[in-house]
């Protein structure tokens, strides 16, 4: 028994001493799982790691997936100058594990960031500078971590990016919004038809009781009205190719499509429920808040609304005039300068 033990001592020694050793250099390109509560979480870590910061991106949706994130001008001038760490949510993207509905939580996702910052921290040393990004989906996801126990105080900053903290306000907003620049629009003469039949839908919604149904068919208004107002008001950054985004992109839109209609119907009801506002005044470290004037998916008025209810004295809103819901392939250029110039401050 002993000689066994002596084995399996002297053989766990010889892995541990065989590990590579994790090497910053500016030319990084690796992944890694983060193994927590029953699911396996991809980190995709790219860019320049010399640097000693590195930025979290929490994608969209819910249903999307961090790679989709690659893409034009700001995340090359991002990976330039410092690393960035794609990753897949929990039951989205390339996300692993065997859940239970009730494992898939908001709640579970903040716990999973919040191990995958642990793991960066051990993995690349207690010294590296740490922001967290979240874009739509993420900006909830990013928010929620932000306000729960003491996380924010392992960052160096937050960044929201046309994020929905507030999903019931977004919904009334959504609505405003809609009815104040179609009708705009239609006076205007600019796509009467296509407007037509948006306009009569969200006349009809009750903005103190919207459905969960009606939510869902607002959210796909607000896609097809920042189509009919490309060129009209948004701009599109040259670099970035829908082609590429769907067949030659490093991650699978298709897969995480599949995987997003998955989600089970009760997270998707807790998404919809999601209300932050009165808890954002917890948020006291850095804070860079992103957002595109024509975003009709998530109004700019939640971003009014978190500047104003975040406690940092170090606070900065961006609107982009020319961008939708997202800036950052809208107007590249000043959307990734606001960004560097945040990171350089606080790094």
């Amino acid at each position: 028994m002993k000689k066994r033990l002596s084995i399996l001592f002297i053989t766990l020694l010889a892995l541990f001493a065989c590990q590579k050793e994790v090497v910053l250099t500016d030319q990084m390109d690796e992944s890694f799982y983060v193994r927590t509560h029953h699911a396996d979480i991809p980190a995709y870590v790219y860019g320049n790691g010399t640097s000693k910061v590195f930025v979290i991106l929490l994608h969209g949706g819910p249903g999307g997936n961090g790679l989709e994130y690659r893409f034009g001008t700001y995340a090359q001038e991002l990976e330039k100058r410092y690393a960035v760490v794609y990753t897949d949510q929990r039951h989205q993207g390339g996300a692993h594990g065997h859940l239970k509905d009730e494992e898939i939580t908001v709640d579970a996702m903040v716990e999973d960031v919040h191990f995958l910052v642990q793991t960066l921290k051990q993995r690349y040393g207690n010294d590296i500078s740490l922001f967290l990004m979240g874009h739509s989906w993420g900006g909830t996801l990013g928010s929620a971590y932000m306000v729960k126990a003491d996380y924010q105080h392992e960052l160096n900053g937050w960044i929201e990016v046309d994020g929905a903290h507030d999903i019931p306000m977004l919904n009334i907003e959504l609505v405003k919004m809609i009815l104040a620049i179609g009708n705009e629009e239609v006076t205007a003469g600019r796509n009467t038809a296509e407007w037509a039949p948006i306009l009569d839908y969200v006349n009809a919604i009750d903005t103190t009781n919207i459905s969960f149904d009606q939510t869902g068919q607002i959210n796909a208004y607000g896609h097809e009205i920042e189509d009919l107002l490309n060129t009209i008001y948004i701009s599109t950054d040259s670099t970035f190719s829908t082609f590429d985004y769907y067949f030659r992109s490093p991650s699978n839109p298709f897969s995480s499509a599949i995987t997003g209609v998955q989600l089970p119907q009760a997270f998707l009801e807790e998404v919809e429920a999601t209300s932050l506002t009165n808890q954002l005044n917890h948020i006291t470290i850095p804070t860079l808040i992103q957002w595109g004037e024509y975003d009709f998916v998530v109004p700019p008025a939640l971003g009014y609304s978190a500047f104003n209810h975040i406690s940092s004295t170090n606070k900065f809103l961006k609107i982009y005039s020319h961008s939708g819901h997202s800036p950052m392939v809208n107007e590249p250029d000043p959307f990734t300068a606001d960004l560097i110039a945040f990171i350089e401050q606080f790094k």
